[in-house]
């Protein structure tokens, strides 16, 4: 696994404008200027008019639906629909294109889609595999995915670990190396745990796991004797409000931050929504929870900005005790822990020939997705 992306994100004052601008860096030195993350607003508007247009242009993180989008999730619903294939043909033909196509674009949509309006996801990845004259399953375990913005690198796990389990077995079996095999059939199960529709309060999620694992922030719970309802109810009011030339409230005195994607690198990072407490040592501070659609989702109080926003200094070299592979970055290392190492991985052997039949299928719109996606319906109508 590569090493996360290095950069550093800045804002220059440029005669009466302000400059947000999104650097990489190698080896401790600059290496460019990203292109797709520069913009420029009016220097006496707030941070957040920097990111007013992400949601629409960026569907890397976040997607939009309509009504008939928001129709396909309540049918898979009312049926239990847990299986997607990707079917034949849907993707060009070979396989490292399939595999690439599925991995970096097809599967993570499928997700984002799927996880709208859920606490959580349990999703396994599962390939059909052809090589010489045998046909084969490989099924990953499932892996809880609690936050919309992991699921590209949890798919990214569950690709590795597969692609690693089917390499070992050719190799082992028929002395064939993986690039043998053919994949163009793969198979998603996805468990979705929705929102209990008995509760009255908004369901805050988990941090993505590259900030859970820096330890710098917590739920903030309405009734907290840190922060008065009154001052918690003035910030969400402030954050749902779409008037775009509205008057920053005095009374607001708070520092908000909220996540941002990179379109270019894929990278998560945090960005300032409105700053205005220069001491933030006391200056009460969050980070706004959004859904994948935008929506506003809660707060959470971030107790270190300092820590919560620098980028993790401790990322070394991790060793699993269970399997000795080696990690450059705690994220995946916590992922593959997770996934217990894929010691629950499965395979099986099947006739090449067969041909599956299934009664009940409820094909996603390509016009969305891009990709044949269909569902395998538990339920009959």
């Amino acid at each position: 696994m590569a090493r996360r992306t290095q950069s550093r994100f800045i804002f220059e004052i440029v005669e009466n404008s302000r400059v947000f601008r999104h650097q990489f860096f190698a080896n401790g030195s600059r290496r460019a200027d990203c292109a797709t993350c520069e913009s420029r607003v009016p220097a006496s508007e707030p941070y957040n008019h920097h990111w007013r247009n992400d949601i629409k242009n960026n569907r890397s993180y976040c997607i939009q639906l309509g009504s008939e989008e928001k129709q396909i999730l309540k049918t898979i619903e009312d049926q239990a629909i847990e299986e997607f294939i990707l079917c034949d043909g849907s993707i060009t033909a070979r396989t490292n294109d399939f595999l690439l196509d599925s991995g970096i674009d097809a599967v993570p949509q499928l997700l984002r889609f799927l996880s709208f309006a859920t606490d959580k996801l349990e999703a396994s990845v599962g390939f059909y595999v052809d090589v010489k004259k045998e046909r084969m399953y490989y099924e990953s375990s499932p892996l809880n995915i609690e936050n919309h913005f992991d699921i590209g690198e949890a798919v990214d796990m569950i690709f590795s670990m597969l692609l690693e389990k089917i390499s070992n077995y050719v190799l082992l079996h028929h002395k064939d190396p993986l690039e043998a095999c053919v994949i163009r059939r793969m198979k998603v199960t996805v468990k979705r745990f929705c929102h209990s529709p008995k509760s009255k309060s908004i369901p805050v999620s988990k941090l993505p796991l590259q900030y859970q694992v820096k330890n710098a922030a917590e739920c903030l719970e309405r009734g907290s004797n840190k922060l008065s309802s009154d001052l918690i109810k003035l910030v969400e009011t402030y954050i749902n409000q779409e008037e775009p030339g509205r008057p920053i409230p005095s009374t607001l005195k708070v520092n908000l931050y909220s996540f941002r994607v990179c379109s270019t690198s894929k990278e998560l990072y945090v960005v300032p929504h409105l700053l205005s407490g220069d001491d933030v040592d006391n200056t009460p501070t969050f980070i706004i929870q959004t859904d994948v659609v935008g929506g506003f989702q809660g707060l959470l109080e971030v107790r270190n900005i300092r820590k919560f926003l620098k980028v993790d200094s401790q990322d070394r070299v991790f060793e699993c005790r269970q399997c000795q592979s080696h990690f450059v970055d705690r994220v995946h290392f916590a992922l593959h822990k997770q996934i217990a190492c894929g010691r629950n991985f499965m395979v099986w052997s099947m006739d090449k020939d067969a041909i599956e039949l299934h009664e009940n299928c409820l094909p996603l719109p390509k016009e969305y997705f891009k990709y044949e996606w269909v569902g395998l319906a538990s339920k009959r109508n």
